[in-house]
């Protein structure tokens, strides 16, 4: 499987998305990350190199949202990471993560792969609550699809990036499936497993679970980048050095994330 990650000046939100992977992907199952950075910073180029021999670093540079941050031009830049590196993907699926998230349990592997075989093209760790899109934070879909579809956004339709896809999905019965996860249903808080289930429902993180609804298995810290330059600050939220804790401490199994 390969998996696509655009990234901003993001060093530790990268490396921690990174290291969970590797720390809870099956040994039968070969990932290759395709790192996208959308600017030309290559600063933390040899970090994320470090982490695996399977990662390929891009930049891309056209879409640096420092050049224009108009008319949500984030959404694009998240877009043109996808369209940069989809042409090359040669596995039947492919695995789109925003780079503020991390995976929590093998659980979550082992789900993506009885999904798909269950005949999902499309399978998603949330939904966007404004239009019930499958959200391209943590979505695994047939690569063949993400070719022919791809993921641009449009605005006039209330459609963000990926939000296409489940459209496609919804227009051409082609079967897809998403996880529960508390940002669709707050209630399912209390069936998350520690520390997640005291992090209270409105802390700013939302969690996948299992499809037994048992345990927390991939987890999205939301506005991830704008909570590494300070530029998103509301009460009772998590932001990047609680974020570092949890994952260093609960997820990583070190002091250092």
């Amino acid at each position: 499987m390969e998996v696509i990650i655009p990234t901003y000046h993001s060093r530790d939100l990268t490396l921690i998305l990174l290291k969970s992977f590797e720390k809870f992907k099956p040994d039968d199952l070969e990932l290759v990350y395709h790192v996208v950075e959308n600017s030309d910073d290559v600063s933390y180029r040899k970090d994320i190199l470090d982490i695996s021999n399977s990662i390929v670093w891009y930049n891309n540079p056209s879409a640096d949202t420092n050049y224009d941050n108009s008319n949500n031009k984030p959404s694009w830049a998240n877009c043109s990471a996808v369209d940069f590196v989809k042409n090359s993907i040669q596995t039947e699926y492919t695995l789109l993560c925003h780079n503020d998230c991390v995976v929590t349990s093998e659980v979550f592997f082992e789900e993506l792969k009885q999904k798909a075989a269950e005949g999902y093209k499309l399978v998603g760790t949330c939904r966007f609550p404004a239009n019930d899109a499958l959200h391209i934070a943590g979505l695994l879909v047939e690569t063949k699809m993400l070719k022919e579809v791809g993921v641009t956004p449009d605005f006039s339709k209330g459609l963000d990036v990926g939000d296409v896809l489940t459209v496609y999905c919804k227009e051409n019965n082609v079967p897809y499936y998403c996880f529960d996860n508390t940002l669709n249903d707050k209630t399912l808080t209390m069936n998350c497993n520690e520390p997640w289930k005291s992090l209270g429902p409105d802390c700013g993180i939302d969690r996948a679970l299992d499809s037994g609804r048992n345990e927390v298995m991939y987890v999205h810290l939301a506005r991830g980048s704008e909570k590494t330059i300070n530029r998103y600050r509301k009460p009772g939220k998590v932001y990047m050095n609680g974020w570092e804790e949890l994952c260093s401490r609960y997820v990583l199994g070190s002091e250092d994330a």
